[in-house]
């Protein structure tokens, strides 16, 4: 007996949904039964631009009722406080998790960028991918309009496997073949706090896969979501979104439920001419997140969710046939507890539940799995200057394949546990000196041991400077179902295979960073350097077979070194404009007996840049603009897999105004994406049909209640 029920059950319910359309009207009723029977109490300002977040509660104690005498006071006081905050925004500390405890980005040895709420926003982003290209050192390609490749610095490709997605510390890794199918997992933008993204290894704290950064996304607190929020937006391409999202506080317990919609007529034009392109989709989301706080020193979370999705998932043309309409269903459930035991020594227990089920739209690539994960840490003080963090990490995968046809590896289930243990510790041993030491060890059950290691070195040689240095190891351990793939292509007469005894992609990292800010803190200034020697790389390589005609094998076969320059800056210039640019220089060396291209992912490019300008022409009327410009780079030819193509340079221009009104509960945002280029391809793969990114244009209404 496993968890896994019939993937049946769950394919006939995604395509029981492909005869419904959007709950539009449903949204509108809600809207204008609120508008109508409710009187705003409450005007609250868009949210500050830039890194000032925290990862601390917003809860605060009711303020009193104010005296008419002193009204006039405070207000003037307010005003000037106001006036502080905004000049000072970029000095707001920014709280990141990166080692699995609370730090203040300013001082931490990494190389690390906060993507805000209001970032993603302001950036008109539409997925999480499209606010991913905020950050440097983050290769980031549209496939089709549901689908990216996503990776920190280089190796992306649709199932990059050497950088490790969380979500409030929830891995997203698929255990079928590595990586993260961003979009087929309900992550709704209106919830989203923060993303932080950790370029270099962090293998120490979270593990395998870990190898060259994280990306882990933040929800919001939903005491910062209290009452009811929507969202409707449509597009070019028959974009359309809506959302309603309800948040609530009674005694210590609050809580936020949300909901959406989506759907897109996709990317009219595919890059091969082997089969069909289609990439419309259509899907609902559903999640919620309480927060209970029985006591000062305990709070005890929990968060699920659900996105069914119809289309979306391009059938690879190597299938040249058997062609359906893919979907996928994806389910989460997560708790952690949080235990006080001072100021300086805390607990925390978390686990998870991932429940996922794909069908790529050929038969002989259906599959589903589950991960249950319990994970405890421990952070403490055991000597002055010393912050003392260790902890065990598990998880179980189970893989099914049963319903694909005629097969899809040697075996139809495949199970693989996994288990790791760190410590790291964190000594301050002079005034403007720390030194952080990490190691971990994880057992995989078919990959065996594999360890992980950190040093690093800071100093803050002023209060708004620091310099660090980092040598790191970290690995990448291929999931235990890819050991068995025995993938069916081109009719019968190729066959996608593996070695059972793979070896784990290895990396030695060397990086430095420098960050300080200046005038005042209004501007704000990184460059990280960094070098990454990469070991036993993975690759699909084709040779004659048996089985087959063609033999596409997953093993390793090279190595390679990265290494490059990451700058970036932001200058609050007034407290109506704001400047942001970066630019990011990798260069590949690939050391192997096969072509780059055969890893399915793109070749890192050489150059890439962003600038931005964010103006408030008023307090109610801001604009936005953000100019991305990516080098040429080659990878998989879907036309000719066995052949790499180049990809063009391409420069991607995304510009909105937002008009917030009615006391700043409303705003409507109008935009264009990619508005340079009326369609460019960004890459491809063997595994899905991809297509030409597109000019998008686009009009979003959102309104507040409480």
């Amino acid at each position: 007996m496993t968890l896994i029920d019939s993937p049946l059950t769950a394919r006939t319910g995604i395509r029981a949904l492909g005869g419904g359309g959007p709950p539009v009207p449903v949204c509108l009723f809600i809207i204008a039964f609120v508008m109508f029977s409710s009187t705003p109490t409450r005007a609250d300002g868009p949210e500050p631009s830039g890194n000032s977040v925290t990862t601390e509660s917003s809860e605060s104690a009711e303020a009193p009722v104010d005296s008419p005498d002193d009204s006039g006071m405070e207000e003037a006081e307010t005003e000037e406080v106001d006036d502080a905050i905004d000049l000072y925004e970029l000095d707001v500390p920014v709280m990141v998790s990166v080692n699995r405890r609370k730090e203040n980005i300013k001082t931490l040895p990494y190389a690390a960028t906060v993507i805000t709420a209001d970032d993603i926003r302001r950036a008109g982003a539409r997925t999480v991918p499209d606010a991913l290209r905020l950050a440097p050192g983050v290769d980031v390609a549209d496939l089709t309009s549901g689908a990216s490749a996503v990776s920190v610095r280089g190796m992306h490709g649709l199932l990059a496997n050497t950088v490790l997605v969380l979500v409030d510390g929830r891995q997203i890794f698929d255990p079928m073949f590595g990586g993260t199918l961003w979009g087929n997992w309900p992550f709704q933008l209106e919830d989203i706090d923060r993303i932080e993204v950790i370029r270099g290894p962090a293998g120490v704290a979270w593990g395998a896969n870990a190898a060259t950064g994280i990306i882990n996304i933040v929800t919001k607190d939903p005491n910062d979501q209290i009452g009811l929020t929507t969202t409707a937006g449509g597009g070019s391409r028959g974009w359309n979104k809506e959302h309603v999202g309800y948040g609530f506080k009674e005694d210590n317990l609050r809580m936020r439920v949300s909901t959406e919609y989506e759907a897109t007529d996709g990317f009219r034009n595919g890059v091969s001419i082997l089969g069909p392109f289609d990439d419309e989709y259509k899907g609902g989301r559903v999640g919620a997140r309480g927060i209970w706080t029985p006591t000062k020193d305990d709070e005890i979370s929990f968060s699920l969710g659900n996105q069914i999705l119809e289309g979306g998932v391009t059938p690879t043309p190597l299938a040249l046939g058997g062609y359906r309409t893919g979907s996928s269903n994806a389910n989460f459930l997560q708790g952690s507890w949080d235990h006080r035991i001072d100021s300086e020594n805390s607990t925390n227990w978390t686990f998870y539940v991932n429940d996922f089920y794909l069908d790529t739209g050929i038969p002989q690539l259906e599959y589903r799995y589950q991960q249950l994960a319990l994970q405890f840490g421990h952070t403490f003080s055991p000597a002055e200057n010393h912050t003392f963090t260790y902890g065990v990490d598990s998880r179980w995968d189970l893989v099914d394949t049963s319903q694909a046809d005629p097969f899809m590896l040697t075996r139809d289930h495949v199970q693989t546990g996994t288990v790791g243990a760190y410590v790291q510790d964190q000594w301050r041993f002079a005034e403007r000196w720390t030194l952080d030491l990490g190691a971990r060890v994880d057992y995989d059950t078919y990959g065996g041991f594999e360890p992980s290691g950190r040093a690093s070195i800071s100093y803050a040689p002023t209060d708004d400077s620091s310099i660090y240095g980092a040598i790191s190891r970290a690995f990448s351990m291929p999931p235990g179902a890819t050991r068995f793939l025995n993938i069916p292509l081109m009719a019968g007469l190729a066959r996608v295979t593996a070695d059972k005894d793979i070896d784990a992609q290895g990396v030695m990292a060397y990086e430095a960073g420098y960050r300080k800010t200046f005038l005042d803190k209004k501007l704000s200034f990184d460059a990280n350097v960094f070098l990454h020697d990469h070991t036993n790389l993975t690759t699909l390589s084709p040779r004659l077979g048996p089985p087959g005609l063609i033999e596409q094998r997953f093993d390793n076969t090279g190595d390679g070194l990265l290494y490059g320059v990451e700058l970036d800056s932001k200058y609050k210039i007034s407290k109506a404009l704001t400047l942001l640019a970066n630019y990011t220089y990798q260069q590949l060396d690939w050391s192997a007996r096969t072509s780059y291209h055969e890893k399915d992912a793109l070749y890192p490019p050489k150059h890439k840049a962003m600038v931005g300008a964010r103006y408030d022409l008023t307090e109610q009327l801001s604009l936005n603009g953000h100019m991305y410009y990516v080098d040429s780079t080659n990878g998989t030819n879907p036309n000719f897999p066995f052949f790499k193509r180049r990809y063009d340079p391409y420069i991607r221009v995304d510009l909105n105004t937002e008009y917030r009104f009615w006391k700043d509960q409303a705003a409507l945002q109008v935009g264009v994406r990619n508005l340079m280029d009326k369609s460019h391809a960004e890459g491809g793969s063997s595994f899905i049909h991809a297509g030409e990114t597109e000019r998008m244009v686009y009009a979003e209404l959102r309104l507040s209640f409480e």
